[in-house]
């Protein structure tokens, strides 16, 4: 009686244990699955490395490997810009030979602003690079010859998947460079960008270009939740919370295709940097992003030149290739945590991370962790062409 009564009193914290255990233990004997995945990152003015880091977790939690059967690094496995230590760094542009290239993923070529990296660096002196340091630019804005290494990738050396996000295409990227890498993609920018801020008060994350110096409180005059779009020109259109647009900010919603795509449907708040597109003919939508705009809003985008919805995703299938725009800093995550060894651990993020406002946490665990689930299964069973 009493060895039954010691049994009964460890049974549970042994079936606890096991339970705990069996995500990682079958994480660790799944077999890993060869996908390159050449990634693109020019904004990475300090070792955080967050514009490419939500990606590199991904790859690693679904057990995706390089070639060579390694597995990714963020601080080493992508081409743009390397911080170092004091006054270094360094930069490396996409390769030109691509015939192992599954995927090719650019996930920002905003760049580094001369200040952004001297603050970074303590206030040390600026290294040598190409290109002209006189401006506030260091290094940034996709080129020539990122757009032609990208075109021979898809369209010549078998590379089976094209991504690219928000900032891909805007400012520093020149005009001429866009109209190259438009038909790749499937898209156009109309000029607009925009985010929604928790705050728009001046002295927070609202810009200081648009807030100016406090002198003038008329220049300025909001506060509270809002969305801020901004026009290459100059043009700036402010939607306020509770005048213009609902208190749900920006809703990303899936369209048909993009429920299929994912699994199921999903609606959740993006609140962070995203640029309005023009999508191309032959395009699908996978997502769009919805304002819940007020009448006044309605109208205000409408004397601006600005849609209701526009897309959030937008896909293209080419005669070689597939390419997906994602209007928004989707793979921008700041978190790289231990539990990428866990089988199912996207999933209990996903139930567990609630879609509050101002967070960002919400939109990666719902939408582009599933979302960039399917697409990497699908490049992983496309054969290459």
């Amino acid at each position: 009686m009493k060895a039954r009564k010691v049994w009964t009193f460890w049974i549970i914290p042994i079936l606890i244990v096991a339970l705990l255990l069996a995500p990682w233990v079958w994480w660790e004997v799944k077999p890993d699955t060869r996908l390159q995945v050449t990634i693109l990152d020019k904004t990475v003015p300090n070792t955080t490395y967050r514009e490419h880091k939500g990606l590199v977790w991904l790859l690693n939690q679904q057990k995706y490997t390089k070639t060579n059967g390694q597995r990714y690094d963020y601080t080493t496995d992508y081409y743009g810009f390397f911080p170092g230590s004091n006054d270094q760094y360094k930069v490396t542009g996409l390769p030109q030979d691509m015939r192992n290239t599954d995927m090719i993923y650019v996930a920002d070529t905003y760049g580094v602003e001369k200040a952004q990296y001297l603050q970074a660096n303590n206030g040390a002196s600026v290294g040598t690079a190409d290109g002209d340091l006189s401006q506030g630019m260091l290094y940034g804005g996709l080129d020539t010859s990122d757009v032609q290494r990208i075109r021979s990738g898809v369209t010549e050396q078998g590379v089976k998947t094209l991504i690219a996000e928000f900032n891909s295409l805007a400012t520093p990227t020149t005009a001429s460079v866009r109209n190259q890498i438009y038909p790749l993609l499937g898209v156009e920018w109309t000029g607009w960008t925009g985010r929604y801020f928790a705050d728009l008060a001046r002295g927070g994350e609202v810009p200081d270009f648009l807030t100016g110096d406090g002198s003038d409180p008329n220049r300025w005059p909001y506060t509270g939740p809002g969305i801020v779009l901004m026009h290459e020109d100059g043009r700036v259109v402010v939607l306020q919370e509770g005048k213009q647009i609902g208190d749900q900010g920006v809703q990303t919603t899936l369209t048909t295709q993009g429920k299929a795509l994912i699994g199921f449907d999903a609606k959740v708040r993006y609140n962070y940097w995203f640029d309005i597109m023009k999508p191309a003919e032959r395009t699908e939508i996978l997502a769009n992003y919805d304002l819940g705009l007020t009448a006044d809003g309605k109208q205000k985008l409408q004397e601006a030149g600005i849609t209701d919805t526009f897309p959030a995703v937008i896909r293209q299938q080419h005669a070689t290739y597939t390419s997906y725009y994602f209007a928004g800093d989707y793979a921008d995550h700041d978190q790289y945590p231990f539990w990428r060894r866990y089988e199912g651990w996207d999933t209990v993020k996903r139930w567990f991370t609630l879609d509050r406002p101002g967070s960002e946490d919400a939109f990666y665990w719902h939408l582009y962790v599933p979302m960039m689930k399917g697409i990497l299964a699908q490049t992983a069973a496309t054969e290459r062409r």
